[in-house]
């Protein structure tokens, strides 16, 4: 089973939990909205980390459904095809734990984000050799 299936069964349940934890934010934090660094990663509980990877999931499937649907554009320009693809064996729990390893083992590298760490370690090394580029 894909990961894309598997991060789906517990989407609702965390999803609520991080709507509960949304609404108890005050109102100039609820102005910004941040991308997730490695400082605000290391201060997240497990739940709310999964949430935010199930949502991630899900906005990469979307999109990967509707480029399939209409055509994907050439390896060399689909960066939502290389991380669907270079994540696609992945549990949400492997997905955690590299990032997690990740920072733990560049800790002067806590601004770079949560994006940026399953771009440089989980897709690339993972895709073929000629969509790396």
């Amino acid at each position: 089973m894909s990961i894309h299936r598997r991060w789906a069964a517990g989407a609702l349940i965390a999803s609520l939990v991080a709507l509960l934890g949304l609404a108890q934010t005050s109102g100039a934090e609820e102005a910004e909205v941040p991308f997730v660094d490695g400082k605000m990663w290391g201060e997240t509980a497990p739940v709310l980390k999964r949430t935010y990877l199930v949502g991630i999931s899900n906005l990469l499937a979307a999109e990967y459904l509707y480029q399939k649907k209409k055509g994907f554009p050439s390896d060399k320009h689909s960066s939502i095809r290389r991380v669907y693809e270079g994540i696609d064996e992945m549990s949400l729990d492997e997905c955690i734990e590299r990032i997690d390893a990740w920072y733990e083992k560049h800790p002067d590298r806590s601004d770079e984000t949560v994006m940026g760490v399953i771009w440089l370690d989980m897709v690339v090394p993972n895709l073929p050799a000629h969509m790396r580029d």
